[in-house]
């Protein structure tokens, strides 16, 4: 039996911790710990957890040093910049690690990470659950049997609004910084980032590996109080060939996508988060593949539970140091972009929910979006782009080992 402990199930390890109660008996594993430091604020879900038998910890540390030799892995659901720190101490004690994406802010704390896997001949791997996921394994194997032949653009579409309730639910939602640590939330480093990483999965030639970055051009903004960005227009160069395009707001007018289209010589592939993906190829003839309920969160468990058992990571889809190419590009995003680019309240508007939640809304910003992506473009070189865009250069990452380099807040 591989047995298993959670951090962080406040927030997003309760469903790390449901997807491993659901599949206990198939995979043969258990939850035998959870650590979680603000507990009084779930009290609900830790008492689901304790009446399942899981011992129960309000400190992480205390957790790893009393299930040494009772415990093979941890997984890590806590905030961003807890990431480094707690994937080095569970190492260190024996355990191998499941960190949720983004793997860690800045490409030379996930290069620590991976010093320390290394040393101590673990197990790591990164919560990117959608390249795991039925629907983009559908896409990435008809590329590769070259049914739908060579790439000419890979684009990612999505407008996911998040109200004042999304940035207030923790200490470092929405902020560059938390204290002497970047975070550099957003939806291009945190809320989308799957969709960054499935960008570079399809780039590459390879069934797993993600296509290296090589230069990247972006553009980052920001409305109202918040400090990081809410709204991104990355265009990024691959070693693999394909240049890649990910827009992206948490402002829009109305919620879609994800939507990721591979346009390719042969045909044309359309992912739709939560629901079917479609291909039609030229020759008239189209495929579907039903949407994954789990989004590859159950197939995710899986292969890192068989890898735990066999202590083979061949088969691992997303481990630390193929995570690194999304914070190779995330980065870099943030040093084209130079800072972060505010947007004048002039051009956004206030819309209240049902629930009294409070959105920010840019105006036009969804059919600025579509013609960006219809164009291959950033959001500044759209054709009508609005005043607040601001242009900007690539950054090149050759030699590239540590952020910031041009990036200011």
């Amino acid at each position: 039996m591989v047995r298993l402990c959670v951090v962080g199930f406040r927030g997003y390890g309760s469903v790390l911790a449901d997807v491993i109660l659901r599949n206990r008996e198939k995979l043969n594993c258990r939850l035998v710990a959870a650590a979680e430091m603000l507990m009084s604020e779930c009290t609900e879900f830790a008492k689901r957890l304790s009446d399942n038998g899981v011992a129960l910890y309000d400190d992480a540390i205390k957790m790893f040093d009393e299930m040494q030799g009772k415990c093979d892995a941890v997984y890590i659901g806590s905030g961003i910049s807890s990431h480094e720190p707690l994937t080095i101490a569970a190492v260190q004690r024996g355990f191998h690690v499941h960190v949720e994406k983004p793997p860690a802010a800045t490409v030379q704390e996930v290069d620590r990470m991976l010093e320390a896997v290394t040393k101590h001949r673990r197990l790591c791997v990164v919560g990117f659950q959608a390249v795991h996921s039925d629907n983009i394994r559908f896409i990435k194997d008809r590329l590769l049997s070259g049914k739908l032949g060579q790439i000419q653009a890979i684009t990612c579409r999505t407008g996911w609004p998040r109200g004042a309730s999304y940035y207030s639910r923790n200490n470092w939602a929405g902020k560059l910084r938390l204290g002497d640590r970047w975070v550099l939330d957003g939806p291009a480093t945190n809320a989308l980032a799957h969709q960054i990483t499935n960008l570079l999965l399809l780039a590459s030639e390879h069934p797993y590996r993600l296509a290296r970055p090589v230069a990247v051009r972006a553009e980052l903004y920001a409305t109202g109080s918040v400090e990081a960005h809410d709204t991104a227009a990355i265009e990024i160069r691959t070693d693999a060939g394909p240049t890649v395009h990910f827009l992206a707001t948490l402002c829009p007018e109305s919620k879609y996508g994800p939507v990721l289209e591979v346009i390719a010589r042969k045909g044309k592939a359309v992912y739709n988060y939560g629901g079917a993906t479609e291909i039609t190829y030229a020759d008239g003839t189209s495929q579907t593949c039903p949407s994954d309920p789990t989004h590859g969160q159950d197939n995710m468990l899986a292969e890192f539970v068989d890898a735990i058992r066999t202590d083979d990571a061949t088969n691992l889809r997303c481990d630390l140091a193929n995570a690194r190419m999304m914070t190779l590009a995330v980065n870099a995003a943030h040093e084209s972009s130079g800072r972060i680019h505010r947007i004048p309240d002039s051009f956004c508007h206030l819309k209240k929910h049902v629930t009294k939640d409070q959105f920010v809304v840019i105006d036009g910003i969804d059919d600025l979006m579509a013609r960006s992506v219809e164009n291959a473009c950033l959001l500044s070189d759209s054709p009508g782009a609005p005043a607040w865009t601001v242009a900007t250069k690539p950054f090149d990452l050759a030699g590239y080992a540590g952020f910031p380099q041009q990036f200011q807040c």
